[in-house]
């Protein structure tokens, strides 16, 4: 799995053979996927060429083989994706703020958009193998969890089979 910052709130998650990109805006070049995902209301479609599908709504999806949940949270929504025996997370940090525990189960990796102050205990009950952290507060994020230099990168690649033992931190920038 590659997930790529394509802006400031904008990503693109490659898994296997398919393309997500994650709230595009208008400030990206324009970009191919398979599907939009939506955790904002003002992304810009425009910007996504090929798109099948936008997924801004609770409920169950398949792309390109792909299975995508989403659920509502605090009126927001949460996604995850099942890669052979890995559960993916993505998520704004203002939503899983208001999670309730109960509501998520565990999670091998983590993908939040710090807009604001990461819910470390949400993060920590979720018992990911790795965290990606984009957005405004992401290095403050960061060292909440107890990474005081997670790796920084425009692009984070993931092994789905050869997750790392203990949690890694990584900052897309």
């Amino acid at each position: 799995m590659d997930v790529v910052l394509l802006g400031e709130n904008s990503l693109k998650i490659k898994i296997k053979k398919t393309s997500l990109v994650v709230d595009p805006q208008k400030e990206i070049t324009k970009i191919d996927a398979d599907a939009i995902i939506a955790t904002y209301k003002d992304y810009d479609a425009s910007r996504v060429t090929d798109y099948r599908v936008i997924i801004n709504k609770v409920g169950d999806y398949e792309v390109s083989g792909l299975k995508i949940s989403s659920f509502k949270s605090s009126e927001e929504l949460i996604f995850s994706f099942s890669i052979d025996a890995v559960e993916v997370l993505l998520a704004k940090a203002s939503v899983l703020t208001n999670t309730p525990s109960d509501k998520l189960q565990d999670y091998g990796i983590v993908i939040v958009n710090a807009d604001s102050h990461i819910p470390e205990n949400v993060i920590t009950s979720m018992e990911p193998r790795v965290v990606i952290l984009y957005g405004e507060k992401a290095v403050e994020g960061a060292k909440a969890l107890g990474s005081q230099d997670g790796v920084k990168s425009s692009k984070v690649s993931v092994s789905e089979d050869r997750l790392p033992e203990e949690t890694e931190i990584y900052l897309l920038s």
